[in-house]
């Protein structure tokens, strides 16, 4: 049984989707399949909000097009600070009381996903619900399935940032992204998410599916950015005060923290649970890549 619209046609999920000058970077197919996996979907409780930059190349006029007579799809453009202050302004303008988002080159994983999410939705009321990720490596279909762990959320993303619904007013309450971090900012949302001890449950299903690109150009700024949100995060611990970002760079592509620190994080006793959790799994990573030689440290 699929969920049950509200009687005052209020949604239930609002998938967000930040959109700025598709038609001129050759992304008008990829966002046309966003459009044709939403309207699959069939879910009476799921809205579809496009927040678009004010594109200048036509691409307002294209998504018109694409969701004329689409049943709770709404178009908004208006220029924006970038994709982060597109999301945020998306979020906004949501009506629902869960958001996700779906950027314009992904997909939903599957046809019923929407439906089984809203009925977990209903019944459990979390303050955010994830799954998995899909990812295509190419137009041969292959598909590898993406790690989600929230105990890895000291060393990465715990989950892909479009398999997440998240409610709308912790978004708001927590200020949505911080746009000081161009790259990072969905890390450093849900870092403070986990940090302030919101209720998370998982779907063993995946929720979003992307196509893979050649993003290895962006390792640098991605690592970089992780670096800054930690430097932000560990500021008042004692461990770090001689941690330069750099520091925090190397640790990234490590993919663990220093011991001194994780140690610090489990025995300051204003440290949340779940944090608590994400370093224990932090410190037995780095004391099991200390016994491999191979490794630098």
């Amino acid at each position: 049984m699929g969920a049950q619209a509200d009687p005052t046609g209020k949604p239930l999920i609002s998938v967000v989707t930040a959109t700025y000058n598709l038609l001129s970077q050759g992304r008008g197919d990829s966002f046309r399949r966003v459009v044709d996996c939403m309207a699959r979907q069939n879910c009476p409780v799921a809205e579809h909000v496009i927040q678009d930059g004010a594109s200048t190349d036509g691409t307002v006029e294209f998504i018109r097009g694409l969701i004329d007579g689409a049943p709770r799809s709404r178009l908004i453009s208006a220029p924006d600070g970038g994709l982060y202050d597109a999301m945020n302004r998306g979020v906004e303008a949501a009506r629902g009381d869960y958001v996700l988002f779906l950027n314009s080159d992904d997909a939903l994983a599957s046809d019923g996903v929407l439906n089984e999410a809203a009925e977990r939705l209903a019944s459990c009321r979390p303050d955010f619900l994830y799954g998995a990720t899909l990812g295509h490596t190419g137009d041969d279909g292959n598909a590898v399935r993406y790690r989600m762990s929230l105990k890895a959320v000291l060393q990465r993303m715990p989950f892909c940032h479009n398999s997440v619904f998240l409610r709308r007013d912790v978004f708001l309450g927590l200020g949505g992204h911080d746009t000081q971090f161009p790259v990072a900012a969905d890390y450093d949302l849900v870092l403070r998410l986990i940090s302030e001890g919101y209720r998370g449950e998982r779907m063993e299903h995946p929720v979003s599916l992307f196509w893979t690109r050649g993003i290895s150009g962006d390792a640098a700024r991605t690592a970089k950015d992780y670096a800054r949100v930690w430097e932000k995060y560990f500021a008042g611990y004692r461990a770090a005060q001689n941690l330069t970002q750099g520091d925090f760079e190397t640790y990234y592509r490590r993919g663990h923290m220093p011991a001194s620190l994780l140690l610090e994080v489990l025995r300051r006793p204003d440290t949340p649970r779940s944090i608590k959790a994400a370093a224990r799994h932090s410190f037995f990573k780095t004391l099991r890549r200390s016994l491999q030689p191979w490794r630098r440290f």
